[in-house]
């Protein structure tokens, strides 16, 4: 009897571990399959907003991602490219980008907006605001896109107080380092007189121009820089403190007097 129970015993750790055994191998060739399918096919992760948002914090972060685009701006001459980050925007039936005007190396014909590997003309250079960092240029229109309307999308009066308050919710997205988008959060931490409002978030190179947006979807500014100081132990970056321009140094009014 000890003998039978002993055999069976044996009988059945071996099936046991010729089970898991096959069960690994049918796993390993289930993945290899999935993965090899989806490296085939156009398949892309479908992502929507977290439920942990509420409702219009949810809707702001879509505004924020449905806007954004990247341009490339090449300097013919001396052969300098530079990437960056812009919010589509729609003023009285024109579409424009708002942008840093310290990505613009080129001109407006060497310059394009991207999104989805397509490729969009600059019409015109509506402004090129050195002093504020910032630039609005005309394009075509981009039916993949949904831009922000100026009339409804900034904020009004009293809202400018309230866009700006210490640790205030905002979102921005952009493509630092040429890929994204990427959607990042953060809050306002103070502001440097009214020249730039500083954000506790993260930043990288190519990041400059996203439009940043308050958690009611208002579109307060955009960014232009990280912090950079200096310690005893050389130039020490800030990649969480985040510079941005607000939205109120920028003249909407040239989107109307000077589109075409």
């Amino acid at each position: 009897m000890i003998r039978f129970l002993n055999f069976v015993k044996s009988i059945s750790h071996t099936a046991t571990k010729w089970f898991l055994i096959c069960f690994i191998v049918l796993l390993a060739g289930y993945s290899s399959m999935v993965d090899t399918d989806l490296r085939n096919s156009d398949a892309t992760i479908q992502q929507d907003v977290s439920d942990f948002h509420s409702t219009s914090h949810k809707k702001a972060i879509r505004k924020s991602r449905d806007s954004a685009v990247r341009l490339i701006s090449i300097d013919i001459f001396n052969g300098s490219v530079s990437t960056f980050s812009g919010t589509y925007v729609k003023s009285y039936g024109s579409y424009f980008v708002v942008t840093v005007a310290h990505g613009m190396v080129g001109n407006c014909d060497s310059t394009k907006v991207v999104y989805e590997q397509e490729l969009y003309d600059c019409v015109k250079l509506i402004d090129l605001n050195l002093e504020n960092d910032y630039a609005i240029i005309q394009v075509e229109e981009i039916a993949e896109r949904d831009p922000i309307n100026i009339q409804r999308d900034l904020p009004k009066r009293n809202q400018w107080n309230n866009a700006y308050s210490l640790l205030n919710k905002v979102v921005y997205t952009g493509y630092p380092n040429s890929i994204g988008p990427l959607s990042i959060d953060g809050t306002i931490a103070g502001a440097s007189g009214n020249r730039f409002i500083y954000l506790y978030s993260y930043a990288w190179e190519g990041s400059s121009g996203s439009g940043v947006f308050d958690y009611r979807g208002k579109y307060i500014g955009h960014i232009v820089a990280i912090d950079v100081g200096s310690t005893e132990f050389g130039v020490q970056v800030l990649n969480n403190v985040v510079l941005v321009v607000p939205s109120f140094k920028i003249d909407w009014i040239k989107t109307i007097t000077e589109a075409e």
